[in-house]
């Protein structure tokens, strides 16, 4: 199949080496700005580094398919950080997700969480669904299985490299972030809990929702419900138990960047 090429945060991405570049740089101005998105950010670059790392290899069926659909997933994190700098409608998880970074009022865990959950709950489904109704893997029982062992080898990487992410947020966003942890279990833990294998889990069943709807009428409920789900989760992160509790010293702490 043919690769990919979309415009996004004002560059041409055709390749997840193209990707990673310009989340370099917008990383970068996060960080100058000290913009308390940036800490999100840090953990998609790692973890897109981490998936690049493997293309090539043995490790997926279909490292094409993998790298067509990181770099369309990219294009609706840039387009919602886009929509939200200029003003317009973001997805709801993601505006709930930029509007807490920009009040500086949550933990630093918090605000990862959040980005992830508007990424990966609100955006892949349909990204996922595009992709394959595109390419014509959703009329084929084998292509699909294919497909759905790719999207599941990304658990695993999304897991090695979670040292690796724990390590590039301690070291730029929050010095406190292993110590402090212990009152709400590792990063490591957070992140099993919150995401990645039950989210991406959810992630396919709702691409499946998607393909399977009659019409645009019924795909925009599918969609309605997606946004709806991905909201609830960010309301949940937001009042997460332990972190509620110490809310108040929250803003002390990002602004030393401990915690």
């Amino acid at each position: 199949m043919p690769g990919i090429s979309l415009q996004m945060g004002g560059a041409q991405v055709t390749s997840l080496d193209e990707l990673l570049a310009l989340m370099a740089r917008r990383l970068k101005r996060f960080d100058a700005a000290r913009d308390n998105r940036a800490a999100f950010l840090c953990v998609y670059r790692t973890m897109t580094d981490g998936v690049r790392d493997k293309l090539g290899t043995d490790f997926f069926i279909d490292g094409g398919w993998i790298e067509r659909v990181a770099v369309r997933f990219a294009w609706w994190y840039f387009d919602a950080l886009d929509r939200y700098d200029r003003g317009d409608r973001a997805p709801p998880a993601w505006a709930f997700a930029f509007d807490t970074a920009r009040r500086g009022r949550a933990f630093l865990l918090q605000d990862i969480l959040l980005g992830m959950n508007a990424h990966i709950n609100n955006d892949l489904p349909v990204v996922v669904a595009a992709i394959l109704r595109d390419e014509a893997d959703n009329t084929s029982v084998p292509r699909m299985t294919r497909r759905r062992f790719d999207h599941d080898q990304i658990n695993r990487v999304l897991n090695l490299v979670i040292p690796e992410v724990e390590h590039e947020v301690a070291r730029h966003y929050g010095r406190l972030v292993r110590p402090l942890g212990q009152l709400v279990g590792t990063l490591d833990q957070s992140l099993s809990t919150f995401g990645l294998r039950s989210w991406r889990n959810r992630v396919w069943r709702n691409a499946q929702f998607l393909l399977a709807a009659d019409g645009e009428a019924e795909r925009q409920r599918v969609i309605h419900f997606i946004e709806t789900d991905a909201l609830g989760v960010a309301r949940d992160i937001d009042r997460f138990p332990v972190l509620s509790w110490f809310r108040p010293i929250a803003p002390l702490m990002r602004r030393c960047r401990l915690w």
